[in-house]
């Protein structure tokens, strides 16, 4: 108690001296505007730039939602997972197990995380937890994955559940710096009858030389935070994470660099069973580390023709710790994992014609347990070409696009018990595996200066069934999944004040993989796993959006995803989730305002009731999932201090106290209900 007291009136005592400061000082702050940035932004984040790694067709960019650092700031998100489930159509679920975090996007679906071009491996859910949210400059989430020429359409590294082609991307850009500077952030929070949180970031940063001749930045991030919880509870995690990047230009040639290292604690909150008993179980990480290194870059040749590469290298190491709150028994298990990643793309542009084609390849390498395995090892690669055309016609009224890509897998060695060489369903090692094809198709229509119209259209044969062996009750033959997704939008720009955009969506997916909740088998090891069936799945649903700034001063933006089928069915049956396990509607908003020296953001997050979820213990029905109103609001002022900017906040997190659970496993896993916290920063 104690510290929690002295923890705020060490931060009330700094928002207090900052606030009266000379009036002469608060009078200059009007000069300055901080949010406008002395330079321009960076053109490799412009997603119709040919120099982005990551630029996709114009009418792929309907359904492309691009997060900058204000925005991410206005949310004031407790870390990755949360702020991603303020996001156009995604739900964010946590269940206290293995996988703590699922992403459902527009219902469903595999999402590709990149990180600074290292695509993330299947841990990606853990690696995501420690990732310090001032370290992100902008996330891009590509909610169709038509857009073939950024990454792999099928898993990279291991899988047991045959995973599907990607449903979309979610891409991770880290900070570069805009001017020689820094900023220095601490803050204090505190949930509802929980400990208190803290945490303090510093990054600094410089660039040098000049336009017209060799010119660069380097940058550097530490940062730390500590979430305590009650034992009762036992949702706690701690983390250290350090960061730094440099990039030069000299000419034609760019070349961006980043290493990123962080080590955490992560601890797996215990299920609150139907009876109002805790389970008690005792999981967590300690240590979680992850360390990953990145270069990109791009060469212009002419005007028309530019040429991007990367190359990346991610580690992540796990020590998992399974005991229970009675001390009655203890299991502790290590696991590695590590991923390199290359990249190679030119883009050529003739005339009204742009040519798009490269490929990348990935290495990846894992060994001891993991997810649902007691025992894994394995060594694949990915490799993957991809080509994609763009047409304008009619002076850009209208864009036509086209793609191909494929994948293929590469089994090197995939063992899931020692000395053991798998015989089904084909993943033997050293062989490859059957192909991936992806074709995609796409229109942008303008069809006035108000109003745009696009549609895309993507079919995958994703060609593989998984790295480790997929056990059919009978032996029967798993085959490969196929998928024809197509989507409509329409847009109209009345005014910046007023920019509605409706899209429609399809994806309906054959011979989809699933476990068989209550068929399991027994491997040499002890290990139980279950036998996997497949199934055909149809996701049909639509999703508005609203944004608009009034008067400079106000902006906003408002979502809503309405899911109009979420259908699984085989040879015998058939079944609709939306309202059983999938919400029927979600939806999003938030709205920001500045007045002078002061800004005020407010979000809010609605999801309707669903009444089952599954895992790999099984399906749990009749429970009270979603329902939830969850409103967050902060509201910062800033002050002048001699050349530096000191801003001091104070927000609230899930301010109704609303302490919902969105999955049911080993019992609920409610959300810690409101979050209180001030902040002070001081930019440099």
């Amino acid at each position: 108690m104690k510290k929690k007291v002295l923890g705020y009136l060490a931060l009330l005592l700094i928002v207090s001296v900052a606030s009266n400061l000379s009036a002469e000082e608060t009078k200059n702050l009007e000069e300055i505007n901080v949010n406008e940035t002395t330079v321009a932004p960076r053109e490799d984040l412009e997603l119709s730039s040919p120099t982005n790694l990551y630029q996709i067709e114009k009418s792929a960019q309907f359904g492309t939602e691009v997060m900058d650092e204000k925005e991410i700031e206005a949310y004031q998100a407790k870390d990755f997972f949360d702020l991603m489930n303020k996001a156009i159509g995604m739900d964010v679920t946590y269940q206290g197990r293995k996988h703590p975090y699922f992403i459902n996007m527009r219902g469903g679906g595999s999402i590709t995380y990149i990180l600074d071009g290292a695509i993330l491996p299947s841990t990606s859910d853990r690696i995501l937890t420690t990732l310090p949210l001032v370290a992100i400059e902008e996330i891009q989430i590509v909610r169709t994955s038509t857009a073939i020429t950024i990454a792999p359409a099928i898993d990279i590294g291991a899988s047991n559940s045959g995973g599907g082609t990607s449903i979309g991307y979610i891409i991770i850009r880290t900070k570069h710096p805009k001017k020689t500077g820094g900023m220095l952030r601490a803050y204090y929070e505190q949930a509802d009858a929980q400990p208190g949180a803290d945490g303090e970031d510093l990054y600094m940063g410089a660039t040098f030389g000049s336009a017209n001749s060799l010119n660069g930045y380097v940058g550097g991030m530490v940062s730390r935070y500590n979430r305590p919880s009650r034992e009762d509870w036992f949702d706690g995690s701690s983390a250290q994470a350090g960061m730094i990047n440099a990039g030069l230009n000299y000419g034609p040639i760019t070349i961006n660099t980043m290493a990123y290292k962080d080590r955490g604690r992560f601890e797996m909150q215990r299920g609150v069973k139907t009876d109002g008993t805790v389970d008690n179980a005792k999981w967590f990480y300690d240590p979680i580390i992850t360390t990953v290194l990145s270069m990109d870059g791009n060469i212009i040749w002419s005007e028309n023709q530019v040429t991007l590469f990367s190359a990346s290298s991610i580690m992540y190491e796990q020590t998992e710790i399974n005991d229970n709150f009675a001390n009655t028994s203890h299991a502790q298990k290590e696991y590695t994992e590590s991923t390199q990643t290359y990249s190679l793309r030119h883009k050529a542009r003739f005339g009204n014609t742009l040519i798009n084609l490269g490929g990348q390849m990935t290495h990846s390498k894992g060994f001891g347990p993991n997810l649902s395995k007691g025992y894994n090892k394995y060594d694949t690669s990915v490799m993957g070409y991809a080509i994609s055309l763009e047409q304008s016609l009619f002076d850009e009224s209208l864009v036509l696009d086209a793609g191909y890509r494929l994948d293929y897998k590469h089994i090197k060695d995939s063992t899931k018990a020692k000395n053991e060489a798998l015989s089904k369903p084909n993943a033997n090692n050293n062989i490859d595996l059957s192909p991936a094809n992806v074709i995609a198709v796409g229109a942008l229509w303008n069809m006035t200066n108000t109003y745009s119209l696009s549609a895309r259209y993507y079919y995958g044969d994703e060609g593989v069934s998984g790295d480790f062996d997929l056990m059919t009750e009978n032996n029967e033959t798993l085959h490969a999944e196929k998928q024809n997704r197509w989507e409509v939008g329409l847009k109209a720009d009345f005014d910046k004040v007023f920019v509605p955009m409706i899209t429609y969506f399809d994806v309906d997916i054959e011979n989809e993989k699933t476990a068989i909740d209550d068929k399991t088998y027994t491997d040499d090891q002890g290990n139980e796993y279950y036998y996997y069936t497949e199934q055909n799945s149809h996701r049909q649903g639509v999703e508005l959006s609203i944004n608009g700034t009034i008067k400079r001063s106000t902006t906003y933006k408002f979502s809503w995803t309405r899911m109009l089928l979420n259908e699984t069915s085989n040879s015998t049956t058939s079944s609709d989730s939306v309202g059983v396990s999938t919400p029927e509607n979600s939806y999003s908003a938030l709205i920001s305002h500045t007045w002078e020296d002061y800004r005020f953001n407010a979000s809010a997050k609605r999801v309707d009731a669903y009444s089952s979820s599954s895992s790999a213990m099984g399906t749990s029905s009749g429970v009270t999932l979603g329902n939830y109103t969850r409103i967050d609001a902060n509201a910062a002022k800033d002050f002048k201090w001699k050349s530096n900017i000191i801003t001091g906040k104070i927000y609230g997190r899930n301010l109704t106290n609303d302490k919902y659970a969105t999955r049911y496993t080993t019992g609920y896993y409610y959300d810690r209900g409101r979050t209180l916290g001030v902040e002070i920063s001081m930019n440099f």
